[in-house]
């Protein structure tokens, strides 16, 4: 069946603003010579809605299916899909939801200045904002804290909890996608080798014999809670869990992409 698709990457920023936020038009320009390498894996037939194709009567997809990705299948023509709410997608996409079910040994929350200045008082650290996506809403720190630190914080502390990783020699970035059923039902894929540069993803491959038993064990247990998770708040559609081996050992869940994600093709086999 052929599709039409909206390749929303800014989709975070709509979560945690709202749909009423201002992209710019900078990012605007970024975010799209992103969106073409995905659109140029699409099936054959398959439109994207931004590319000047016809999509009118075609089944509507979307990267993220936001309230304003679904307006914008509407408005070009298309069949917006059933979708979870909105609240449902902003709930499992926070760095909380997957921090609730496999926190990183040694991650702190930090929800006011006082959490910040006692926790982040020495040490090496990479701090998350809420909703982070493309190298976006992470910052590097080796406390203290100073006023630019403080100042990205606050900001950050206005959507939600910011949360202090410890910084680690990381020799391994995986994913492991997957998608839910309206009905429950879920399909997993293989585990992927993700290579990343400054925290953007560059290309994906299958992991074939890059995981030791254990390592796959684990993931694969996670990948399960997760799907659990997802099903509980009401999520269905597409998702990824991101995973990493550090110096320290094996963490099967650093991240939940409750969407479609760059690595998705590799892992599943295709969109």
């Amino acid at each position: 069946m052929r599709r039409a698709w909206v390749i929303n990457l800014d989709a975070e920023l709509e979560l945690a603003h709202g749909p009423g936020f201002n992209l710019g038009a900078a990012l605007t320009r970024q975010l799209r010579a992103h969106a073409a390498p995905v659109a140029a894996t699409l099936p054959e037939g398959d439109v994207w809605v931004d590319d000047g194709g016809d999509p009118r009567g075609l089944l509507g997809c979307a990267w993220c299916p936001t309230p304003r990705a679904l307006a914008r299948l509407r408005e070009v023509g298309a069949r917006a899909p059933d979708a979870p709410a909105v609240e449902v997608l902003r709930r499992v996409n926070a760095r909380g939801f997957a921090h609730a079910i496999r926190a990183l040994e040694g991650e702190h929350v930090i929800r006011d200045a006082s959490d910040a200045a006692r926790h982040l008082a020495s040490g090496s650290w990479v701090l998350h904002r809420a909703f982070t996506f493309t190298g976006r809403g992470h910052r590097p720190l080796d406390g203290p804290p100073g006023p630019a630190d403080l100042a990205w914080i606050d900001k950050g502390l206005a959507i939600g909890p910011v949360f202090a990783a410890p910084r680690l020699a990381i020799s391994l970035e995986l994913a492991l996608h997957g998608h839910l059923g309206a009905d429950g039902s879920l399909e997993r894929g293989v585990a992927t080798v993700q290579h990343t540069e400054h925290g953007q993803w560059r290309r994906s491959e299958r992991a074939t014999d890059a995981l030791s038993e254990e390592e796959r064990r684990a993931l694969f247990d996670v990948f399960e809670e997760v799907a659990d998770a997802l099903r509980g708040a009401g999520y269905f559609g597409p998702f990824g869990i991101d995973a990493l081996r550090h110096a320290g050992g094996f963490h099967p869940l650093s991240e939940i992409n409750a969407r479609y994600s760059m690595g998705y093709p590799v892992g599943m086999g295709g969109w």
